[in-house]
């Protein structure tokens, strides 16, 4: 039996062998593989870092300096100061700074019913307005989609589709229900686009903006081209009597309710503001001036700042790039570096340059085939990242950038790394702090030309009503670059209720002189 115990030992004694072995095999291999595991993380977070700091190299040109704001701040009041000496009909000037015949704010003893026509971007707006005393205003509306051939084709049917949604919109409301045979409406068109006013319902179309390149209207006054198309219908009871600008509504809405309101600016598709200015400041104002006109409104236009080099010092690559790309190249400089409409498009050729240096999804054109079509289709298709994008991708504080990556996905780029996410937002961030900066910068200029002791700014837009972050870097940068008392506010309803008092307001002068 003894032979068999000490086999039976022997064997014991090497599979201990064997397993101690193994495991020092395990161990090692664990170590090795560890090893190589952290070595590549190790490479990784300084392939990140690399990466962070080319895209940081990108981005620098995007990111002004206080000194530089205070240089755009200077050009600006320059600018508009020369606007106002003249209506330059050589071209020499940025801005046009139009007089809009408007002189007076709401008193609050404004009263009537009036249609609004709010015309500015890819739809339009018809409102009813009941103004019944000071802050107490009823009102009702509807959007009407502007078919996309109408924004490129015949002035005229452009006109004529507006008539048809009045009368359908009147129809629909009953508003002609115990209003007499020969009642007619009064009608403020809202149009925010250039206009040339020589008065208060007189306005030539200088240019279109905003995707618009309709025929036959340029030059020409859209007040009588509205009220043409009007006629047509004949069952339509409307006289237009005032052309107002939407930046004018906006002041007239919020100046209905803060008295010391007397700026108004949208920041949304586009970017423009207006304000009273003294007549002793115009010198190329034509119109009355006695004691109870002393002030008028401005339009400033101010989106066209840079046509004559005056931003060159801090345009980049993107920017020069976007505008030679636009509809209007060498137009709405300033604003194209601002509003809604274009700082998607800037953050997405940003991304296409990124992508090209293999900085963003690298590989994956590559690796990818059946994925090549969607990022095709991003990095080529202009106008297929939004503003709305911008500030969602911009407020995302989810641990892994889940919101990010989702808004990613849903425009054709799948699976994006966290490292996408990342560089991305980073992006984001930087394309719109510099737009709110700069808005910032235009408004400081009001606020200062204004020279009152405490002024409100009326301001609306998508920009300003719900991007969030873009709406606190404004406000933060203005307290930097202003030390006089002021505040912002949301101005409701200006290119329907503030048309509408800019109609009622010339009623009671009227009747006030009769």
């Amino acid at each position: 039996m003894a032979p068999s115990s000490d086999y039976i030992i022997e064997v014991r004694i090497d599979v201990l062998k064997t397993l101690k072995i193994a495991g020092l095999a395990t161990g090692i291999l664990t170590a090795i593989g560890l090893g190589a595991y952290y070595i590549h993380q190790r490479t990784q977070r300084v392939k990140r870092v690399l990466f962070r700091d080319e895209v940081k190299h990108i981005l620098e040109p995007f990111q002004l300096t206080d000194e530089q704001l205070r240089r755009v701040m200077a050009n600006l009041n320059t600018e508009m100061t020369n606007g106002l000496r003249s209506n330059d009909e050589e071209g020499k000037n940025d801005l046009a700074m139009f007089p809009t015949y408007v002189h007076h704010g709401p008193s609050g003893q404004e009263l009537g019913e009036y249609l609004v026509v709010d015309l500015g971007g890819s739809n339009f707006r018809v409102s009813y307005v009941n103004i019944e005393g000071r802050n107490r205003i009823r009102l009702n509306n509807k959007i009407f989609l502007i078919p996309h051939s109408l924004l490129l084709g015949e002035g005229e049917k452009l006109f004529d589709y507006i008539a048809e949604c009045l009368q359908r919109f009147i129809d629909d409301n009953k508003l002609t229900l115990h209003k007499s045979a020969d009642y007619k409406f009064d009608l403020a068109f809202t149009f925010s686009f250039p206009c040339n006013q020589t008065s208060l319902r007189q306005a030539k179309l200088v240019s279109w903006t905003k995707g618009f390149s309709c025929t036959g209207v340029v030059d020409n006054d859209v007040v009588l081209l509205l009220q043409q198309a009007i006629d047509r219908h004949k069952d339509l009871k409307i006289q237009v009597v005032a052309l107002v600008n939407d930046t004018v509504g906006t002041l007239m809405a919020c100046s209905s309710i803060y008295r010391d309101c007397k700026a108004g600016v949208i920041l949304g598709t586009g970017y423009n503001a207006c304000y009273f200015e003294n007549l002793d400041n115009v010198p190329k104002w034509k119109g009355v001036r006695d004691q109870t006109t002393k002030q008028v409104v401005i339009n400033t236009e101010w989106g066209a700042l840079g046509k004559h080099g005056c931003l060159d010092f801090i345009r980049t690559s993107v920017d020069r790039e976007l505008d030679e790309s636009s509809l209007t190249p060498n137009q709405q400089v300033f604003e194209k570096m601002i509003s809604a409409l274009y700082v998607g498009e800037i953050v997405r050729l940003i991304i296409v340059d990124l992508v090209q240096r293999s900085i963003l999804f690298p590989g994956r054109m590559q690796k990818s085939p059946s994925l090549r079509s969607d990022y095709n289709i991003f990095l080529i298709l202009r106008g297929s990242f939004y503003a709305k994008h911008v500030a969602d991708i911009e407020s995302d504080n989810t641990e892994d950038l889940s919101i990010t990556s989702s808004i990613l996905t849903s425009i054709g780029i799948h699976e994006p790394s966290y490292d996408d996410c990342y560089i991305i937002q980073e992006v984001c961030k930087t394309v719109s702090l510099r737009a709110a900066k700069l808005a910032a910068a235009a408004i400081a200029v009001l606020i200062n030309r204004l020279n009152q002791s405490s002024v409100t700014v009326g301001i609306d837009g998508t920009l300003f009503r719900h991007h969030e972050k873009f709406k606190k870097n404004l406000a933060r940068t203005l307290s930097r670059l202003v030390p006089r008392t002021h505040r912002l506010v949301l101005s409701e309803d200006g290119s329907s209720k503030g048309s509408a008092l800019v109609a009622a307001v010339d009623r009671r002068m009227k009747e006030t002189t009769a």
